[in-house]
């Protein structure tokens, strides 16, 4: 049973929330992903949804830098403070979200992308406001 359901998040479009409480160290979501070169990445409608695969190994595939997740990974919006966190099994071309504390039913599930960002952080804009 899913733990969590893609809603709509005013000021970020689509973004993922549990549907019950998630205690700190659970897995949220184990999925496949799609390895991808980064040129292939970088087109037209996939380029928002791609993040890093191999590009940062020392003997990484460039066939494998990029991927698109299936599942919800490539849809929960970024945080620079979140409350789940990535985790890369490059063995079989799978990816996990796990919550870094205790997370309530209804709230958003964010990472921190770790890259730079191509677009305004929702968050930074709302604290501002």
């Amino acid at each position: 049973m899913l733990k969590v359901a893609v809603v709509r998040i005013p000021g970020k479009g689509r973004g993922v929330v549990t549907t019950e409480r998630i205690p700190a160290g659970v897995t949220i979501e184990r999925s496949p992903v799609l390895p991808l070169s980064l040129p292939d990445s970088e087109c037209l409608g996939l380029d928002p949804y791609s993040m890093a695969w191999e590009e940062n190994l020392e003997h990484g595939n460039p066939a494998k830098a990029c991927c698109v997740g299936l599942g919800y990974l490539s849809i929960y919006n970024h945080a620079a403070q979140p409350n789940a966190r990535l985790e890369h099994h490059y063995d079989c071309d799978e990816m996990s979200i796990i919550a870094l504390r205790d997370i309530a039913a209804g709230e958003e599930v964010t990472y921190d992308y770790a890259v730079p960002l191509w677009f305004a952080d929702a968050g930074t804009a709302q604290a501002a406001e």
